[in-house]
């Protein structure tokens, strides 16, 4: 039986990245996980991006979580002239900038010896955008060694607030020549990302991946059959338009998934809320808070199980 590759996958959805930190902080402490050592791939979008630099850091997670806590109004504070987002984004960079540069500080993509994948989006050309750490090692599919040079002298702090900047929300990020902006626009749910990642490079069969797939939420934007007017501001409702661009964007990729590999190889965790979840909601945080830990008590025996028989065997079962 071939060995298994484990990957982690951590989705896009601003503040509610405080759920799945949470979730990550009991499956760690609850199930006897090293998520820097259990797992081959990490790759995080958005927020996700955040919880991937931070294991790759070997960060605790209580720290993370306590960085949406502390952090989240900094980085979520509207400027006065800009609360539609019309004209100039609804929040200013800065302080986002200022605080992942104190996490993460001087770390380059070169410095980090993890396998990592952060995804953004070029909207110089409409293309996709992957960040990735070295993978000093590892070999492709002739058996010759991949080592990718692109980005090593990148910020992981700058990968990740290109990651995140979403539209209306903050302005596109630049990089070396490259204008960035949200990876969620194309991965918010970074699964697929992941499983073609695994094939190209690691040269793993789909039946040989093991995914542990992390989520946001889905939150409820449905549109009103009897609108009449469909302006931007008025039908498509700003960023409501984008919340169910990255809803249906992650949907898709994790329905799509299950056709790809073995379904008994994936645990998805997320959860589909009966009310909107806007990205900027911080005063929904202990809601998070509470809904992980509901979520994690409610499934931790699936969680266990996946755990012992898909992470920690030493073969695909």
């Amino acid at each position: 039986m071939a060995k298994k590759f484990r990957i982690l996958t951590l989705d896009g959805g601003g503040i509610r990245g405080l759920y799945s930190a949470q979730m990550l902080k009991n499956i760690e402490e609850k199930c006897g996980v090293d998520f820097y050592n259990d797992f081959d791939l990490i790759v995080g979008t958005s927020t996700g991006s955040i919880l991937a630099g931070a294991i790759v850091q070997k960060i605790g997670l209580d720290k993370v979580v306590s960085l949406y806590q502390d952090e989240g109004k900094n980085i979520f504070k509207k400027r006065w002239y800009a609360k539609i987002g019309l004209f100039r984004s609804r929040y200013n960079p800065k302080s986002f900038e200022k605080v992942l540069k104190s996490i993460f500080e001087k770390t380059t993509f070169g410095d980090i010896k993890k396998p990592l994948l952060i995804n953004a989006t070029n909207i110089g050309d409409s293309s996709q955008f992957v960040f990735k750490t070295t993978f000093n090692g590892q070999k492709d599919g002739n058996n010759n060694k991949k080592v990718l040079v692109r980005d090593a002298d990148i910020a992981l702090s700058d990968a990740i607030l290109a990651s995140s900047s979403a539209p209306i929300f903050f302005p596109p990020h630049k990089v070396k020549n490259f204008l960035l902006a949200d990876g969620g626009l194309w991965a918010n749910s970074p699964v697929l990302v992941a499983l073609a990642e695994a094939k190209k490079i690691f040269n793993k069969n789909p039946e040989d991946v093991v995914i542990l797939s992390i989520g946001t939420g889905l939150e409820k934007n449905d549109y009103d059959i009897d609108t009449k007017k469909w302006g931007f501001l008025s039908g498509w409702k700003r960023e409501k338009l984008i919340s169910m661009i990255l809803n249906l964007q992650t949907k898709t990729n994790s329905d799509l998934l299950q056709f790809l590999m073995p379904k008994e190889n994936i645990l998805r965790l997320t959860f589909t809320s009966t009310k909107a979840l806007p990205l900027d909601k911080i005063s929904e945080n202990s809601n998070l808070l509470s809904k992980a830990d509901t979520d994690f008590a409610d499934q931790h025996s699936k969680i266990q199980n996946f755990i012992d028989k898909k992470i920690k065997d030493e073969d695909v079962q």
